[in-house]
C-alpha cells in the first residue's frame, strides 16, 4: 500500500510530460520516425533533455522506440495538429492555469471562493477574453470535446421541425456543425462574443456576436444551451436563461445539455472541485438545472440521455 501512495504521488508526471510534448509539438514532428538528435536539431532543442522525455513518454506508452528511432503510435496520433480527431488542444487545456488553480485548491474549500480568480485577478472567462491566444486554444480544445460527445445529438432530437436553431454561446460552432449535416434545411444559428465567431470556419451556418449576459437580438424557434450553465453560478446562469427566454417566440423550445450527477453513474465530485476553483461554479443535478429555468418562465419539458455524461433537458416558454 505505502508502494502505491509513492507512485499515487507523482501521477501529474505522466500528463506533464505528454502536455509538454504536445507545447513542443513533439508528436507532430514524430509522425516519420526520427532520433532525439535529428528532433532536437529539428526544434532547437537540448538534445539530452530531450531524450529522457522521449524515452518517459514511450515508458508511458505514447511513443513507439525502435533502437534509437521514435515515433508516435495509434495514442499519440490523436495529439497531432492535423488529425481529424485531434485532442491536442484538449490535453493542453488542462495544464498551466488549470494546475495553477489546482495548486491552490484550499482557498477555494475554505472560503467557496474561485483560487483561479485570486491567483490571476480575473475571473476565468475574463481573463481569457484578454488573451486571444489562450481563448482560441480552449475553444479548440472545446470543439474537439464537443465533435465527440455530440456526434449522436440530431438522432435524439428532430431538429428538422424548427426552421431556425440557434446555439447560444456555442464557441467554434461543433454543435451545429453536426445538426447541420443531417439537417441542411434548417437554419443554424453560432451566437458567441465577437472574438470567438470571427475564428469560425465552419461553412453554410449564420455567425452573430454578443454577450448571452446582455439581450439577445436574435430570435430563433429553438435554442441550444450546451454547457454553459455550468460555468456559472446561479445568478449569472439566471441572467442567460433569462435572455434566452426573451429571445425565443411563444411555445419556442431551449435545449440544456449539461452534466446532471443525478443522471449518471460518474461521480462528478472532482470536476464540480474543479469548476469551484475556475469558475466558483458546480456540477448540478437535472433537478437543480429545470428550478433554474422554471423560474425565468420555462416549462419543463423532456428529458433524454445523451451519452454517459450528459442528458438533454428540454423545455418550452
Amino acid at each position: 500500500m505505502k508502494n502505491k501512495l509513492k507512485s499515487f504521488f507523482t501521477e501529474q508526471w505522466k500528463y506533464m510530460a505528454v502536455s509538454t510534448a504536445c507545447k513542443l509539438n513533439l508528436f507532430d514532428n514524430l509522425q516519420e520516425e526520427k532520433t532525439a538528435k535529428q528532433l532536437a536539431t529539428k526544434l532547437s532543442l537540448n538534445e539530452e533533455k530531450l531524450l529522457l522525455l522521449l524515452n518517459a513518454l514511450h515508458n508511458v506508452d505514447f511513443l513507439d522506440k525502435n533502437a534509437d528511432f521514435f515515433k508516435i503510435n495509434s495514442l499519440s496520433e490523436f495529439l497531432t495538429e492535423n488529425n481529424p480527431e485531434s485532442l491536442k488542444y484538449a490535453c493542453l487545456n488542462w495544464s498551466s492555469e488549470h494546475l495553477n488553480a489546482w495548486q491552490n485548491l484550499d482557498f477555494s474549500i475554505k472560503t467557496g471562493k474561485s483560487s483561479f480568480e485570486e491567483i490571476y485577478g480575473l475571473p476565468f472567462f475574463d481573463y481569457l477574453n484578454e488573451n486571444p491566444e489562450k481563448l482560441h486554444a480552449y475553444h479548440k480544445a472545446m470543439f474537439a470535446y464537443a465533435k465527440d460527445d455530440y456526434k449522436t445529438l440530431p438522432d435524439l432530437i428532430d431538429f428538422s421541425k424548427y426552421k431556425s436553431v440557434i446555439d447560444i454561446g456555442g464557441s467554434y460552432g461543433a454543435v451545429l456543425e453536426i445538426i447541420k449535416a443531417k439537417n441542411p434545411t434548417v437554419e443554424c444559428i453560432l451566437f458567441d462574443l465577437e472574438k470567438v465567431v470571427e475564428k469560425v470556419t465552419i461553412p453554410n451556418i449564420k455567425k452573430t456576436s454578443g454577450s448571452f449576459f446582455n439581450k439577445i437580438q436574435i430570435q430563433s424557434e429553438a435554442i441550444i444551451l450546451s454547457r454553459v450553465l455550468h460555468d456559472w453560478n446561479n445568478e449569472k446562469a439566471s441572467i442567460v436563461l433569462r435572455n434566452c427566454f426573451e429571445a425565443l417566440p411563444s411555445y419556442g423550445t431551449l435545449y440544456v445539455i449539461e452534466n446532471c450527477k443525478d443522471k449518471i453513474k460518474i461521480d462528478l465530485s472532482l470536476l464540480s472541485l474543479n469548476m469551484t476553483a475556475m469558475c466558483e461554479s458546480y456540477e448540478r443535478t437535472s433537478f437543480q438545472y429545470i428550478s433554474l429555468c422554471v423560474n425565468v418562465g420555462f416549462q419543463f419539458y423532456s428529458e433524454t440521455q445523451l451519452n454517459e455524461l450528459q442528458t438533454i433537458l428540454t423545455f418550452r416558454k
